[in-house]
């Protein structure tokens, strides 16, 4: 099992520099350069296309972004050369505005989360701006508790630039209207599924209910306010068979 320093914070850090180097590379010198700078730490893969569309969705959910910013930003992706088609349409079972992908083996659809559901800016304040980022676990720990139907917290690895830049991530997954979609706070966006795990080369680790989690919560977790919910994701099983062996200090 790996410690919590390996899962957290040094694979975290490794992966975020092979991102920022590559990026500066490109931006300073030339995407060729950036290349060289890929195969010298032995990178399988380069998904420079998903990452543009993962950054533009980004955008697109944020207050401060104007039309003419998403305006270049959809031309942008449209421009790829897998993508089909992109376009902004209403989303006919939601009633909302949505950004659709369509790629040459899947399609990416995503809505806006803050605009399906307007009272989620009340529970997380900075939903629709800047300081979202790097904080998926409490958004999904508290999208789960208060999303109202049945949802899956899920916990596992996504990718940036490459298949060396590898991060752990947790979002929520639930069914609406019929279709299984994922919740990424970080993004401030409800996807299809399908499109999120290829979008983000998903691989999923753990998976814990929303009320696995409301029981943990009463039974265990308010006497530990101390354990972060990414500890509890990932060594959730772990740590409730330590909790049961000793019952007694929780029936106190």
């Amino acid at each position: 099992m790996k410690s919590y320093k390996e899962l957290f914070e040094k694979e975290f850090n490794t992966s975020q520099q092979i991102d920022e180097t590559f990026a500066k590379i490109c931006n300073e010198q030339s995407f060729r350069k950036g290349i060289e700078y890929l195969k010298s730490i032995n990178c399988e893969w380069l998904d420079y296309d998903g990452y543009t569309i993962l950054y533009t969705i980004n955008e697109l959910t944020k207050v401060s972004t104007t039309d003419e910013e998403k305006r270049k930003l959809i031309e942008r992706i449209s421009s790829q050369e897998d993508v089909v088609e992109t376009k902004i349409e209403e989303n006919d079972k939601f009633k909302i505005s949505q950004i659709v992908i369509s790629k040459k083996d899947y399609e990416i659809r995503a809505m806006q989360l803050s605009k399906l559901l307007p009272k989620a800016v009340e529970i997380l304040p900075d939903l629709e701006d800047d300081r979202r980022a790097g904080t998926c676990f409490e958004k999904a720990y508290h999208i789960s508790l208060h999303l109202g139907i049945p949802n899956d917290i899920v916990t596992g690895y996504c990718y940036g630039y490459t298949d060396k830049s590898k991060f752990l991530h947790s979002f929520v997954e639930t069914i609406l209207k019929d279709e299984r979609v994922v919740i990424d706070g970080t993004l401030n966006a409800i996807f299809n599924k399908e499109g999120y795990y290829k979008l983000r080369h998903i691989e999923p680790i753990t998976r814990i209910s929303n009320k696995t989690l409301e029981s943990d919560i009463e039974k265990y977790l308010k006497s530990f306010k101390t354990i972060s919910p990414e500890v509890y994701y990932i060594f959730r099983d772990e740590m409730i068979r330590d909790f049961e062996k000793n019952s007694d200090i929780f029936e106190r």
